[in-house]
């Protein structure tokens, strides 16, 4: 696979993965502030859900990619990428279910963790692909 797609694709992926996490924090903030009876619209909360859709697809392709190296190291982070998704997205599920404010603190730290490892995975493969590239 071409190293430059692969840092096209992994760029758009951190992009959508801090749209994703700035909505949920902007959203938490909102909703969990001083001021009663403001919630953000629901236009809002389907966008948000959208991007963390995109943000666990995105995930998944990094998750291929570090499988394809042969490699422990990217294959657990990107294992560690996905459950932290995973966490996030059934968090969110959990607050619009029951709208406890412990599901937005677990929602946006996944995201938040998720926002990391896959900055280190994107800077891992991007290295590992144009090194075996030569």
């Amino acid at each position: 696979m071409n190293p430059k797609l692969i840092y096209k694709y992994s760029i758009v992926s951190i992009i959508i993965l801090f749209a994703t996490f700035t909505l949920g924090l902007l959203r938490a903030l909102i909703d969990n502030s001083m001021i009663k009876n403001y919630y953000m619209s629901e236009e809002i909360l389907i966008f948000h859900i959208i991007f963390a859709l995109a943000s666990g697809g995105l995930g998944y392709y990094l998750y291929i990619m570090a499988s394809r190296t042969g490699l422990l190291f990217p294959k657990f982070v990107a294992t560690s990428n996905i459950i932290s998704i995973a966490v996030a997205g059934f968090s969110g599920l959990g607050y619009l279910l029951t709208r406890e404010d412990i599901f937005t603190r677990v929602m946006l730290y996944g995201f938040e963790i998720s926002l990391a490892l896959s900055s280190m995975l994107v800077g891992y493969l991007y290295c590992f692909m144009r090194v075996c590239s030569r």
